[in-house]
């Protein structure tokens, strides 16, 4: 038994015709699909992205390294990265890092050789000040609590 062809609302039937029209291909179509996907995929991960850094602030400091603060007011001081190990799609770096928590009674933590991993598929443009590695630290800052408890 054969099946019929799949239905189409009217807006999409006005648009096949539209395409028939200016003599589009299903080739053409499919780029045209490729290219809505990569857009809906493209504003995900940037939603993903500011919801993540939302509350957080950064400041470079001179040595090309970064200080970040989060939401609750811990500061976190990193060293530069020293780079541990490559897969195919992410790279990890080891800091160290001193937390602190200004205008409180917070004993200062001070973390070595701490691994952070810098994920190759992030869109650079899309992070913070275009650094996929300011945002690895921001995601990692992120669930500071739980480090900090368990030092």
């Amino acid at each position: 038994m054969a099946r019929g062809r799949a239905k189409l609302s009217d807006k999409q039937e006005r648009i096949l015709v539209q395409a028939q029209l200016m003599g589009l291909t299903p080739r053409d179509m499919q780029q045209i699909s490729n290219r809505l996907i990569a857009l809906q995929r493209e504003a995900d991960e940037i939603k993903k992205v500011g919801d993540a850094i939302q509350g957080y602030s950064w400041t470079k400091t001179e040595k090309g390294t970064w200080n970040i603060t989060t939401p609750d007011g811990y500061l976190c001081e990193f060293s530069k990265g020293q780079r541990v190990k490559r897969d195919y799609w992410s790279r990890k770096l080891d800091y160290s890092i001193k937390v602190t928590k200004p205008g409180t009674a917070f004993k200062p933590r001070h973390l070595q050789k701490k691994g952070i991993g810098v994920n190759d598929d992030w869109t650079a443009r899309i992070c913070p000040e275009g650094s996929k590695e300011l945002y690895a630290l921001i995601n990692w800052a992120h669930g500071l609590k739980w480090e900090i408890k368990n030092q």
